[in-house]
């Protein structure tokens, strides 16, 4: 552990207890030292253990050389004039990470001993290019030919210096964006370092595709000011380039384009915006849909019926255009989306082609416009247009009049259907036909369709099916997503979009990886993943569902779940495998539902939920951005109740299997309020309605509401149904124009509270003659038939019949249906029954809710056997299970007395004797328990870092660990052995990856790099002033290489860099005159000088950053440790060490 305050003289003393324990033969001897051959450093010192950096989006092409470049505390910063403000702002930031201070210069330094960071543009002739071609032309830097002819393209080259050159940061991009994005890389780097050495590196890095955004276009709430100047903000670190304004319900954008904005609008909204976009690089996109014709839009769309109509409407929309370019749009979008099209009856070449024309020679008369001084009015003013045609899903047509756009024009499609995909299929179809590549809008995570649900979904995920693997750069001419109309979520996605445009996947590993990574730069804009960060990754994998309310029709994507009409989109699914929610709970739903489940088959669903209601209360502690959990607030606080629920219908499902039907009831009420709660955080949807919002639809939510069910039969006495024994079918009526309770199983799952909701086809009704009817795989035997609908006077009917069929298919009426909204009809006596059906007999004007719809099955007496029972339950009362776990031991009790009962039941039937048999049978092979660490001890073993010791990364993930096998541990009593073993194994191999903080290690080593320079000028120098510089030289160098990992106390490296700097203040020439200090410019940081960017709590020699105080102490240190290190003791081994 790192030792904190710990003064020169109290490490004399430990190492002087140290050397007395050791014989002390050693002699004190300083070997010579020579230079290397190369004239570099003799130890380049890197602590970049694998070399390598996380950066999204991914990068084309990356080269990591030897060795690595030690930042020092000051650059001096070379930026060619074609640098825009915004890309200077993003050097300054990335510098500002490592506490850098610049000094701007013209030219390129030479010196060595500095740090050089030079930003340029390639072909510009400038000091940083000229630089960059003589470093190609040297060799020294390699660069393909053809990276500069690729869209945003930069390079990227950390080089470390020598004797005779400086160590340099070199950005070159294709233009002032391009080295932004370049700047934007080494930002992302800087973030991730584990002290100050970056890898030597080449970055030669490129977009696949031109123009990468998302489009404010969904139906809904639009975005305030606030959200859209976070977003672009946040964009701009991962390379987007685009933000489409486009919201459907501002009236100034569609219904009333024409309409200027005043001058508030424009202060207060437009200009911030655009403000944001450009300072982002995520471009403000100002859109405008002039071509609507409905609604409140009625007759005051763009004409085409005239000249005279054309040009006036030409001069408002451009007045209109030319208002937000006043105001810094630098970049416009024409929207014919869900509006008339204009072309189908004027000839597209007379509309949209010629307006489209029309703006593009406006905007280049624009481009042209100069300030007094000679400078352009419109600085950076783009000539891309986007345009959405009326016809944007484009199903395989010529429309050969596309060719006809000009080729500035972006011409955006949406991927074959409203809600399509990005695909090499669809962008290669639509290149033939109109040779031109697509612009492509994905409706994706937009949300907007739960106008039609009954709840609010967050869509967190689903890039495994609207953005496929497999195109190429140029496949698209841009990507834009239409998100939710919850702005900070939509980061999810959007961040994903990000990786794949720049640099387009070629598996859905590359899609998964994105997913798994994307959480920590959503939450808190960092490569490193934090408590707060790995909750919401938690959580989403649980929200990744789309609803497109059926608005394409059928297709046959293969996640797409028709009934509920939405893509499953792996919900539930962990990509990494550690936590199988989906196969864990399916697996125990089929047994809930077939009412077969055993206490010990609960123990996973359990690790499940209370993992997830732990990433709930984490993330809720711990949120990276206020922003961000405000707006999810509502879904945080549903899993907080539905795993509340689910845990407690777990507790009372065992304890109803153990026979404590009592306890049990009770603690079913607990768990159906949590339930009940979860769904009263509401969100309004987009007729300003509040939905509850809601998450895990297709795994989660439904495990917890068949728990409810199994809790329910098991306490009421009943038999749980199996829903398999039975089919339902419709005639004349069908599921309901809606999200939810559309699935016909309701009717036969035994719970009460499920429904099943229908209408007849064309209108909200149930005509006559509509039937609905259920159908047993096996006939029964029957007395009783239930029916249950809706409450009087709701969603019922009230003129039917109930019928049954018997084993040779005749038809027999049982009552007639009265609209009451439970009726029970039972027969004289029990007949053979294979099917049950209720007829509507007059037409209703409501849909219809049905409940339940059931022949109650009589079973059979017949010969029963119960000495196989007996037997069982004599062999089960015997086996060990003192070491098995609580749910295994109450199983195998619980096992026990149900098949007591049965054996002591009268009446019991045989197949309720085998089933209790196969009961014990499966309660009888137990789950050993984990016992070889217990709570406290892991406790008292813990590793913390309150100063800092080990990096962010590496401790966040310990943490992680020990915090998983922590809450495992206190439920000790019911941790499997294996299970534990794994949680065990994960959390000892994230122990062992700690990794230190190198600050300190990477400080040395540069000013044992920077005193290089005097090695081996012995003759240059008094006799007793080269022998400490010797000394101090050498003990530096012996503690560096015994020390690579950086594990030695900083304060052994801060009095080490002392010494080694107060001895080369201490050299005396031989002639008498003062020594030369190489790289020394006045002002500058001397070698072994504290650094002003030291994180706090870091040793240092003196409040005032000054170095440490007398001679005495050092050097006595360093004999001390000259000594240990004859006797085989380095530094770095007196230092605690965990584990």
């Amino acid at each position: 552990m790192r030792a904190n305050g710990n003064s020169t003289h109290e490490i004399l003393g430990k190492i002087v207890t140290a050397i007395a324990s050791i014989a002390m033969t050693a002699a004190f001897a300083v070997p010579a030292m020579a230079a290397s051959d190369s004239g570099t450093a003799a130890d380049s010192g890197t602590t970049q253990q694998s070399g390598q950096y996380k950066i999204y989006p991914q990068p084309q092409n990356t080269e990591y050389g030897g060795g690595s470049l030690i930042l020092r505390d000051k650059a001096n910063t070379v930026v060619e004039p074609g640098i825009d403000s915004a890309t200077k702002a993003r050097l300054n930031e990335a510098l500002k990470l490592k506490g850098i201070e610049t000094t701007a210069a013209d030219a390129v330094p030479e010196t060595a001993y500095q740090l050089n960071v030079l930003v340029g543009i390639n072909g510009s002739n400038g000091v940083v290019d000229k630089y960059a071609k003589q470093l190609i032309a040297d060799g020294t830097l390699k660069v393909d030919d053809s990276t500069f002819s690729k869209n945003d393209s930069y390079v990227l080259a950390v080089r470390q210096g020598n004797a005779k050159t400086p160590d340099t940061i070199l950005v070159l991009g294709r233009d002032t964006d391009s080295a932004f994005y370049g700047l934007t890389t080494l930002y992302q780097i800087f973030q991730q370092l584990p002290g100050r050495a970056v890898s030597n590196l080449t970055f030669s890095d490129w977009a696949d595709v031109k123009s990468r955004g998302f489009i404010e276009g969904y139906y809904g709430s639009p975005w305030s000011t606030k959200d859209r100047v976070n977003l672009m903000t946040w964009g701009g670190y991962y390379k987007m380039n685009t933000y489409v304004y486009a919201p459907k319900d501002d009236p100034l954008h569609r219904n009333n384009w024409r309409g200027l904005y005043t001058k508030d609008q424009i202060e207060n909204e437009i200009k911030p915006q655009a403000e944001a976009g450009n300072k982002s690089k995520v471009r403000f996109v100002y859109a405008l849909a002039p071509f609507h014709n409905d609604g409140e839009a009625r007759g005051k769309h763009f004409r085409f019926d005239t000249e005279e109509h054309y040009q006036k409407d030409l001069k408002e929309l451009k007045a209109k255009y030319m208002q937000t370019i006043d105001a810094g749009v630098r970049q416009i979008a024409l929207l014919a989306d869900d509006s008339t099209d204009w072309g189908a009856q004027y000839g597209n070449d007379n509309t949209y082609v010629r307006v489209l024309k029309d703006l593009t020679d406006w905007i280049h008369e624009l481009q042209q416009e100069k300030n007094d001084d000679g400078t352009a009015k419109y600085e950076g003013l783009k000539d891309t247009i986007l345009y959405c045609p009326a016809l944007y899903s484009y199903t395989g047509a010529g429309d050969a009049w596309y060719k006809d756009i000009p080729s500035n024009v972006q011409i955006v499609m949406t991927g074959g259907r409203t809600f399509g995909v990005a695909s090499k299929d669809f962008a290669d179809t639509f290149t033939k036909n109109t040779g031109r590549a697509p612009f492509m809008w994905i409706n994706w995570p937009c949300s907007d369709m739960n106008r039609n649900t009954a709840y609010q979904y967050l869509v967190m995920g689903g890039q495994n099916n609207f953005l496929k693997p497999g195109a190429t750069y140029g496949t698209y001419d841009g990507i834009m997503l239409n998100p939710m109309q919850q702005s900070e979520p939509s980061k999810q996605g959007i961040f994903m979009a990000a990786d794949y445009s720049w640099n387009l996947w070629q598996s859905e590993k590359d899609g998964q990886q994105s997913w798994e990574d994307s959480f920590s730069y959503i939450d808190h804009n960092s490569p490193i993943a934090s408590k707060g960060s790995r909750g919401l990754r938690d959580l989403a994998m649980n929200m990744r569902i789309l609803n497109d309310g059926g608005i394409d029709g059928a297709h046959k994507d293969a996640e797409y779940d028709a009934v509920n009409k939405w893509w499953i989109n792996n919900e539930s699914v962990d990509y990494t495998g550690k936590l199988d929610v989906k196969g864990v709970l399916t697996e125990l739903k089929g047994k809930l539902d077939g009412g077969t489940a055993t206490a010990a088959d609960f123990s996973q669903a359990l690790t499940v939920y209370t993992t997830l209601q732990r990433a709930a209360k984490n993330y809720r502690a711990n949120p990276g951005d206020k922003n961000m959990f405000d707006q999810i607030e509502p879904w945080i606080s549903y899993w907080d109740d539905l795993t509340a629920s689910a845990i407690d219908y777990i507790t009372a499902a065992k304890q109803a299997l153990a026979g404590d039907t009592e306890t049990a009831k009770a603690t079913y009420a607990t768990a159906k309020a949590a339930f009940a709660k979860s769904d009263t955080h509401t969100i309004a949807d987009y007729y300003q309605r509040n939905k509850p919002a809601r998450g895990g639809l297709v795994i989660v939510r439904p495990t917890v509401q068949a728990l409810d069910s199994f809790v329910k039969a098991k306490t009421s006495g009943s038999v749980t149904p199996t829903p398999s024994a039975a089919t339902v079918s419709t005639n004349g009526v069908g599921a309901a124009a809606w999200h939810e309770n559309v699935d016909p199983k309701a009717v036969i799952d035994g719970d009460d509270s499920t429904f099943f909701w229908m209408q007849s086809a064309g209108c909200d009704c149930v005509k006559a003659n509509a039937a609905l009817t259920v159908t047993y795989a096996e006939a029964r035997k029957a007395k009783e038939f239930r029916f249950i609908q809706a409450e009087k006077g709701g969603d019922t009917i009230v003129n039917g019949k109930i019928e049954y069929q018997d084993a040779d298919g005749n038809w027999t009426k049982i009552g007639d249906v009265n609209g009451d909204q439970k009726q029970i009809f039972t027969l004289d006596s029990a007949a053979t029954v294979k099917a049950v059906r209720i007829t509507n007999l007059a037409q209703t004007s409501k849909w219809w809710k049905v409940y339940d719809l059931s022949a109650t099955k009589i079973d059979e007496p017949g010969t029963v056997t119960k000495d196989a029972l007996n037997a069982k339950i004599a062999e089960a009362e015997k086996v060990d299970s003192a070491d098995w776990t609580k749910s295994s031991r109450e199983a195998l009790a619980g096992a026990i007395a149900a098949a007591k009962a049965v054996a002591a039941d009268q009446d019991a039937t045989q197949a309720k004797v085998d089933a209790a048999v196969a009961a014990l049978e499966s309660a009888m092979k137990g789950v050993e328990r984990y016992t070889a660490k217990t709570a406290d001890q892991l406790k008292a073993e813990h590793v913390s870092n309150d100063n800092a010791t080990y990096t962010e990364a590496s401790y966040n993930k310990y943490q992680s660990a020990y915090d998983d096998f922590a809450a495992a541990l206190a439920n000790a009593d019911d941790l499997a052995k294996v299970d534990g073993e794994a949680l065990e194994a994960a959390y000892t191999a994230a122990k062992s990856a700690l990794r230190y903080d190198q600050s300190a290690r990477d400080y040395a080593q540069l000013a044992l790099n920077d005193a290089e320079p005097y090695v081996g000028k012995a003759s240059e120098y008094t006799k007793d002033s080269y022998a400490k510089f010797t000394v101090a030289y050498e003990a530096l160098s012996k503690q560096l290489k015994a020390d690579p990992n950086g594990e030695g106390d900083p304060a052994t490296y801060t009095a080490l860099r002392a010494a080694l700097d107060k001895a080369i203040k201490g050299l005396v020439k031989s002639d008498g005159t003062e020594p030369e200090r190489p790289g020394e410019k006045p002002g500058e940081n001397k070698p072994g000088e504290n650094k002003p960017g030291e994180k706090p709590g870091v040793n240092k020699p003196g409040a005032d950053g000054k170095l440490s105080n007398t001679g005495a102490d050092v050097f006595g240190l360093i004999a001390a440790m000259t000594m240990l290190a004859a006797a085989g003791v380095t530094m770095a081994g007196l230092r605690k060490r965990i584990g």
